[in-house]
């Protein structure tokens, strides 16, 4: 039966191994400044923080087992340079894997990106707010062109109002007047008729009388078709 420290043990090496390599990838990814790079860069550690989490978790395996035989030394047939040997693996696993935390969670190994990325943070930074002041320029522009558009409408509105009361007072007055004018003939037509009656009378008249007498008629019935004609227009 093939001894279990030795299966846990390539696995922690081959941990150890994927950890170096995802290191080294990380460390060259330092001096990107795209956010393609930063985004790649966060994988990576992402990746190293679970290794090593797992990687940890072998060797506490490894160091339970070797506990457990130095518990019980007759049970197991493994000399003391054996553990000896397996106890400084453990020992030298433990010390990779601090090495590499500490330097994944080193602020200066971390930041090794700042000057470059604040750079082009602060130039996004400084574009984005040009973009947003010139957004609210003109949203304010545009907002103030609708107010003179609301005002101008008003003013146009009042003066359709005032033209339509105008309006209606014309159409009003011009109904009054055609009235007046129906009732003006209406008389004309009246006097018309009266005039053409008398004027009938009076040739009858005067086919009866000589012609000193019939001058005479003449002259009053003038008289009277002026007196009439002035108080048809004086009423």
């Amino acid at each position: 039966m093939e001894d279990p420290f030795i299966i846990v043990k390539e696995e922690t090496e081959a941990g150890i191994s994927e950890i170096n390599r995802n290191l080294e990838r990380w460390k060259k990814l330092a001096s990107g400044t795209s956010s393609v790079a930063r985004q790649e860069r966060n994988a990576v550690k992402d990746r190293i923080v679970n290794a090593l989490s797992s990687t940890e978790a072998d060797i506490a395996d490894l160091q339970e087992a070797i506990q457990s035989i130095e518990n019980d030394r007759h049970r197991f047939n493994i000399s003391h340079d054996e553990i000896a040997n397996r106890k400084s693996f453990i020992q030298m696993s433990l010390d990779q894997c601090r090495a590499v935390r500490e330097q994944i969670n080193n602020p200066r190994l971390n930041n090794s990106m700042p000057a470059n990325i604040d750079r082009y943070t602060a130039a996004q930074q400084s574009a984005n707010k040009s973009n947003e002041v010139f957004i609210e320029k003109t949203m304010g522009e545009q907002q103030q062109i609708m107010r003179e558009q609301d005002e101008q409408l008003n003013v146009v509105g009042q003066s359709i109002g005032r033209l339509k009361e105008i309006g209606t007072l014309i159409g009003d007055e011009v109904e009054d007047q055609n009235v007046l004018l129906d009732d003006f003939y209406s008389d004309m037509g009246q006097t018309e008729k009266r005039m053409s009656q008398v004027q009938k009378k009076v040739d009858k008249i005067l086919e009866k009388v000589d012609g000193k007498k019939q001058n005479i008629i003449i002259a009053v019935l003038l008289l009277i078709m002026i007196v009439v004609v002035v108080l048809f227009f004086s009423t």
